[in-house]
């Protein structure tokens, strides 16, 4: 099936959303805000401010508050391989590693002043992690200064238009410079590619010029921002509209394409609907869908997505979906279903690392090879590289999908602060049973004494009777005097308690 892909761009003051869809649904956002602008590609003039030679590594003062992290050998640094030859996504260009070949970096020093490159943005209270290895995403090539080297990507797979790359790139490059031939520059002109080299060239010489007269430490380079980021990575031949809501932003796009494909002018339009962009095109609510674990499917099915420290699992049910036919078929028609909802979910919600899908059990062998080549062809449609393994007898199967920076949930969600982020709190009957442990943990200590349960008037109202009364009669034979006192500023899962005295109390006083 053709794919019709559309960019539609959310601009604030405060921030800018770029969601990107495949036939009219949301399959990836992009989100800059104004708080929290991405360092990533940002290159600094950084001090060595500790070394750990245990770790191979060091923390580099940038200016900021955070220092940065920097591993000295960065063996992930030096080698590419095909998987990350396939990876083009936007927001992590920032390093690209080279096939069979391996670049040997100088020893550093405490104190030393070194030029770095953010290559991820600082988490919780890490700083950002970085590399030695500059690079400059252009358009259509990749430059990384320092490294005789011309890579080609892997999804270039015509061996003519591979060679002419090749050849091309090598005759305008110069020693010490190194580049890899990005996807997007599949048949286009000698010229464009040639532009793109002595653009990014000219970055270089910037850097350098300024790299020599700024203090330590400081910025040396700000990579761009997610519009012109997106123009650059996303914005081509098989996106056939461009909406953009805002006229500054308009004017931006316009000048970008009409300097770079002015027979693309037609594609970006200005959106004028009182209507909210996001919601004209259902992306809001898809959105918020997306904060949730359980997403349903047309055919009344679901899957749910949950995200623990080690890996993200996904699980397919029925739900609703009852079929027509027999058990197993309708089986298979909710797997191959939820197949592609799956692959979307992931992408939109930005889910990497190690992921476990658990398919509903299927019986018929070719059912299960279907569904394995149903989610190879969904996977296809990523940027983003990943791998699945074949399906296992318990309908599992495992697979890797390239971490590309923060997850929806992430950024869109905080930890709820009643249940601490787990989703669950403590039933009402649960919490009058810690109680109900703590007075019979007393026991005669609580003869004349007065207990003060204060809870909220919802917690008080799902108390059950039967929890409620067991108290009370404990409390009465022990002696004790139970006085429940509703409080709406308490919260509905916490419960006060507290004994007193009043003999104790009184004798106290004199």
């Amino acid at each position: 099936m053709e794919i019709r892909r559309s960019l539609v761009v959310n601009t604030t003051p405060l921030e800018t959303r770029i969601a990107l869809l495949e036939n009219g649904q949301v399959c990836e956002i992009f989100v800059e805000r104004t708080s929290s602008v991405s360092q990533v590609g940002d290159v600094y003039k950084g001090r060595v401010a500790k070394l750990l030679p245990g770790m191979q590594s060091a923390f580099i003062a940038m200016g900021d508050s955070k220092d940065g992290f920097l591993y000295l050998d960065e063996p992930e640094a030096h080698r590419l391989t095909a998987e990350e030859l396939d990876h083009e996504d936007y927001v992590d260009t920032a390093v690209f590693e080279l096939a069979s070949l391996t670049v040997t970096l100088p020893p550093v020093n405490e104190g030393e002043v070194i030029l770095v490159q953010v290559v991820k943005d600082p988490i919780a209270s890490k700083g950002p992690r970085l590399s030695r290895h500059i690079s400059f995403p252009g358009r259509f090539l990749v430059f990384m200064p320092g490294i005789d080297h011309v890579g080609i990507s892997r999804k270039i797979t015509d061996h003519v238009e591979r060679e002419r790359l090749k050849e091309l790139i090598r005759a305008n490059s110069e020693p010490g410079e190194g580049f890899i031939v990005r996807t997007a520059a599949i048949g286009e002109r000698d010229d464009d590619l040639i532009s793109d080299i002595t653009f990014l060239r000219e970055i270089w010489k910037e850097v350098r010029a300024r790299s020599e007269r700024r203090p330590v430490p400081s910025i040396i380079w700000q990579d761009f921002r997610l519009l012109q980021k997106v123009l650059r990575d996303l914005f081509r031949e098989e996106v056939s509209s461009f909406w953009v809501d805002t006229e500054e932003s308009y004017q931006q796009v316009i000048a970008f394409v009409q300097a770079l494909h002015p027979e693309w002018l037609e594609r970006v339009k200005r959106f004028t609907s009182d209507i909210p962009i996001f919601e004209a095109f259902g992306i809001e609510r898809e959105l918020e869908l997306a904060c949730h674990p359980k997403y349903f499917l047309r055919n009344g099915g679901s899957i749910v997505i949950n995200q623990t420290e080690a890996l993200v699992s996904v699980d397919v049910n029925t739900g609703k979906f009852v079929g027509n036919k027999d058990l197993e078929e309708t089986v298979f028609k909710t797997n191959m279903e939820a197949i592609p909802e799956i692959v979307r979910q992931l992408r939109l919600r930005n889910l990497g690392g190690i992921i476990v899908i658990d398919f509903i059990d299927m019986t018929v062998a070719e059912h299960r090879v279907n569904v394995m080549e149903r989610l190879h062809e969904e996977l296809t449609r990523d940027r983003n590289h990943a791998r699945a393994s074949a399906i296992s007898d318990f309908g599992l199967v495992e697979m890797t999908r390239k971490r590309t920076g923060p997850s929806l949930e992430s950024q869109f969600t905080v930890p709820c602060p009643h249940c601490e982020g787990c989703g669950h709190r403590l039933s009402p009957e649960t919490i009058v049973l810690k109680v109900y442990r703590e007075i019979a943990r007393l026991g005669e200590n609580l003869r004349g004494a007065s207990i003060r349960i204060t809870l909220h008037p919802n917690l008080r109202a799902a108390i059950g009777n039967d929890a409620r009364d067991g108290l009370m009669q404990l409390a009465k034979f022990l002696g004790a005097h139970v006085l429940w006192v509703e409080r709406t500023d308490y919260r509905e899962e916490s419960i006060g308690f507290e004994v007193t005295h009043p003999k104790k109390a009184a004798a106290a006083n004199e």
